[in-house]
């Protein structure tokens, strides 16, 4: 599970061409080091101190310990998503971008993602960046954009499972909880850990859930899962540790695991006056194309 490249990214914002969590330079800014108080007190200062004090060591850094707990929740996670034949999550999301001034700015976004195995999938994503998303019915996925007026429409696998992968290795585009699905589907996830700790019980709105915290190279991250046996993820924090202002995305998760779809919801279809355009293979990483 690559969460630095979803920190870099909100799931469907390169889809539909918005980068959301940028990686903006910090001009302008200054780091000032703090300074002790002169002495005021008219005494002289003893001889010794004024000889330069020897610097103190650097701590050692700190390596929490891998709770294998904590980390079987993810792999018990993972299990059970993949096990649900369909679903629909409503996904109410905060995302910093980084301005040129250092200052995080949060981009509020409502996704909406309806999915039937093994081949249907609707998501769409509503916010301050327009109306867009992505539907797929089995023979073709469309991406669009009502906001900008524009769409594209291309063959499909015949699978959801096969979609997710052609859309991540050719377009460069993450499918909506694609990295809590397939946690331990074959990866080698847990070794990407180099921290991993079970925090306690919490109520997320009326759900108890338990709080999981996580580091990795780059990316410190926490998530809460519901307590029970369906363990679905209610709320989780991605925070990029390699900037100074260490942005965030911050998601919380409402799910229905036996939703009825109507016979339209996978069918697409263009608003009046809409532009098909080509999409085309990526040239590049996401994190790369942030930077």
């Amino acid at each position: 599970m690559d969460f630095k490249r979803l920190a870099v990214r909100s799931c469907l914002a390169c889809a539909i061409g918005t980068t959301i969590v940028g990686c903006a330079t910090h001009s302008g800014t200054a780091e000032v080091a703090a300074q002790a108080p002169p002495d005021q007190s008219g005494a002289a200062a003893p001889a010794a101190a004024s000889a330069p004090a020897a610097a103190a060591p650097a701590p050692a850094p700190v390596t929490a310990p891998k709770d294998q707990a904590a980390i079987d929740a993810l792999t018990g996670m993972g299990d059970y998503l993949r096990s649900l034949p369909q679903f629909e999550v409503r996904a109410d999301s905060a995302t910093d971008l980084v301005l040129d001034n250092g200052q995080n700015a949060s981009f509020l976004h409502h996704t909406v993602l309806k999915v039937r195995r093994p081949n249907r999938m609707r998501a769409d994503v509503t916010g301050s960046r327009k109306d867009r998303g992505i539907v797929y019915d089995g023979r073709d996925f469309t991406i669009f954009n009502l906001g900008e007026g524009y769409y594209s429409r291309n063959p499909a696998p015949a699978t959801l499972d096969a979609l997710v992968r052609e859309l991540a290795t050719t377009y460069n585009i993450d499918t909506p909880l694609a990295d809590l699905f397939y946690w331990g589907n074959g990866k080698l996830d847990e070794l990407a850990l180099t921290s991993a700790q079970t925090l306690g019980l919490e109520r997320v709105d009326r759900r108890w859930c338990t709080h999981y915290a996580y580091q990795q190279s780059g990316v410190d991250w926490e998530l809460w899962l519901e307590q029970g046996d369906h363990p679905l993820p209610c709320r989780m924090v991605i925070t990029d540790t390699t900037q100074v202002s260490r942005p965030r995305h911050d998601v919380t998760y409402h799910w229905n695991t036996h939703p009825s779809f109507a016979a339209s919801t996978f069918d697409w279809r263009p608003p009046a006056g809409s532009h098909r355009i080509e999409l085309k293979p990526a040239t590049a990483a996401p994190l790369q194309e942030a930077q």
